[in-house]
């Protein structure tokens, strides 16, 4: 009223009505622009806010969980699955009224079979949560519990309160190629293995359901739910076999219960594409139960690169007939020591020296073949072929089979801590001491795999595949998404000549009358090599070894490539007389690889070699 007086006065006396008029109408259009302005900031700048805010009130969103896909062998064998199983008890704290909390914590500590304290301390639980939509009670309570709590719900006894399943990831096999299959943490997130590397396909994709509720969060009847379908994850079918999986895992306990290993490494792969048929490492663990030893999670076969010592002899004889220096039948001067100039450490066959019957003098000296060399595994003898080889042309060799870099297994990499081994710059070799040295299996590191690799290539006639584990990938709607195929890693450049004939020969000699006889069985015949590297400890080459037999069958026509790699052999087991087995690829490796080639090829129904001296003729 004041205001209005002043506006019509000036001076202590009344001012013009047209004054006046001028300043109602100034006024009304300010309140007219603040009022416009007011409702574009409601209607035009914040009603997306608002309008969620509207909705935040009076819906609610329940997410409808997809199933993550399974994972299987290559013949359909489950190792990986989800099933949504059991019952959590879930409470919406802000659908219960205040004064019915109490009778509501009583209610269930009753069905749960609480004591009065649990009861008061879920009531001061909703309390604290009365404006939350969610709370989780009991993650998973028994199939009684689940029952009745469904029960007294119907009722209306149990304001707020559901069950909702479980999902869990199952692994039927246990601890069955753990190292492959890998596992999923408690978000339901993998974690190493197939589970990690396929994750996008593996991984469901959610989807949801609005509800309309009322002002305490409860669903209101006859207003329809907005839904969009989750869709499930996609299935991995494996190249593992299921057969020799288990025979790899079965041959590994017996291995390990025999020989007190600190690690073993099995592999078997498919001689002509280069897929993973069985691999198997120790320790394990279960992806059921991961546990917090990362060790035992680590895929070995693939981490951890060795010295391989006389399995990497066959690459150096390899070199040496692709360049024409040398055949099987060439002679070479052997002595079961060799000083090799610059060298102050002898190279020795001691303890494995070429018997006398198989020398053949000249000039008053002893030679042998190189087939004999290698079959015997003659450290001095491989020496002098690496320096006929010389450091370039041996350094090329080994890269060519695909050493000093990773193998390209779909589960390797940076990623899965996939080693590349080690094989030296050609710049830091020396002819005194990398030769002998690297002729003999040392002075470069290798994994498993990669080991298997090259044998591999002498198997199929030179191609270095990339190991591969991922058959394919099927989406729920069964359409293909991904299909792996045999590739090409690199090229070894040797020839099906030098590989299939010449060092195939040679390598079943091995297994014959070498180091490897312990191998020899009468259904099939392997070719293959055995390897005896020391360890180093505390800087220096210790009495521990590392013992392995790497080779693939049958020799003559090749379908699967093994390699056994023993890491330490502590048990003292002794022979039918008596005495004490020593550790070597011989003995410890060997027969472990022999039995799954046996076992594998049987699974596999490839048919027995026929007998020596019997020739297969048709009608």
């Amino acid at each position: 009223m004041k205001l209005l007086f002043w506006m019509f006065r000036e001076n202590g006396r009344a001012t013009s009505p047209r004054l006046a008029g001028r300043w109602v109408l100034g006024g009304m259009v300010v309140l007219f622009f603040g009022l416009a302005g007011r409702l574009f900031s409601l209607q035009v700048w914040h009603h997306d806010d608002y309008i969620a805010q509207r909705h935040a009130n009076s819906t609610r969103t329940v997410t409808l969980p997809g199933t993550r896909g399974s994972i299987f062998t290559e013949d359909g064998v489950c190792l990986a699955q989800t099933t949504f199983s059991g019952a959590s008890l879930i409470v919406n704290p802000r659908a219960v009224p205040g004064d019915r909390r109490i009778e509501l914590a009583n209610s269930l500590a009753r069905i749960m079979g609480r004591d009065a304290e649990y009861a008061r301390e879920l009531e001061r639980e909703l309390y604290d949560r009365r404006d939350k939509y969610y709370y989780c009670v009991e993650r998973e309570v028994s199939p009684g519990v689940a029952e009745e709590a469904m029960r007294l719900s119907r009722l209306g006894e149990l304001p707020g309160v559901e069950l909702r399943s479980i999902e869990t990831r199952e692994y039927p096999l246990g601890n069955y190629a753990s190292h492959i299959v890998g596992f999923v943490g408690s978000d339901m997130y993998g974690q190493e293995g197939v589970e990690r590397a396929l994750e996008a396909h593996l991984a469901a994709q959610p989807g949801k359901r609005v509800i309309t509720v009322d002002a305490l969060g409860r669903p209101i009847e006859n207003v329809d739910d907005r839904i969009s379908a989750p869709r499930d994850g996609a299935s991995v079918h494996l190249t593992l076999n299921s057969g020799i999986q288990a025979i790899v895992e079965d041959e590994l306990r017996t291995l390990v219960d025999q020989w007190d290993p600190v690690t073993v490494s099995i592999i078997v792969m498919e001689t002509n594409t280069g897929a993973i048929l069985g691999m198997t490492n120790f320790p394990n663990f279960d992806p059921r139960n991961p546990g917090s030893d990362a060790a035992a999670r680590k895929n070995i076969a693939i981490t951890d690169p060795f010295e391989p010592g006389s399995m990497f002899k066959p690459l150096i004889v390899c070199s040496a007939y692709q360049k024409g220096l040398l055949g099987p039948d060439s002679l070479v001067e052997y002595t079961p020591e060799l000083q090799v100039p610059g060298r102050k450490k002898l190279v020795s066959d001691h303890g494995h020296e070429i018997p006398d019957q198989y020398f053949i003098q000249q000039n008053g000296r002893n030679y042998v073949t190189v087939n004999r060399a290698l079959v015997s595994s003659s450290n001095t003898v491989m020496t002098r072929i690496g320096l006929m080889l010389g450091c370039e042309s041996l350094h090329d060799s080994i890269k060519g089979f695909g050493f000093g870099r990773r193998t390209g297994f779909d589960l390797g990499g940076p990623r899965f801590g996939e080693s590349a081994g080690v094989v030296r710059p050609l710049d830091k070799w020396t002819v005194p001491n990398s030769i002998p040295s690297i002729s003999i299996g040392y002075e470069v590191q290798v994994t498993p795999l990669q080991m298997l690799n090259c044998f591999n290539a002498i198997a199929n006639g030179g191609h270095v595949y990339k190991p591969w584990v991922i058959g394919r990938v099927t989406g729920p709607d069964g359409k293909m998404l991904y299909e792996g195929k045999p590739e090409v890693l690199v090229e070894s450049g040797l020839s099906e000549e030098v590989t299939r004939k010449l060092m195939n020969e040679t390598l079943k000699g091995v297994v014959e009358d070498g180091t490897a006889t312990s191998a020899h069985i009468d259904q099939y015949r392997i070719a293959g090599k055995t390897g005896t590297a020391h360890k180093v400890k505390m800087g220096q080459y210790s009495d521990d070894k590392i013992c392995s037999f790497v080779g693939y069958a049958p020799a003559d026509n090749p379908v699967i490539s093994v390699i056994v790699v023993v890491n330490e052999a502590r048990a003292k087991v002794m022979n039918k007389y008596g005495w004490r087995i020593r550790h070597y690829g011989g003995t410890v490796a060997a027969p472990t690889m022999s039995r799954i080639v046996l076992r594998s090829l049987k699974q596999l129904g490839v048919p027995e070699d026929a007998p020596e001296g019997l020739v297969e003729t048709e009608e």
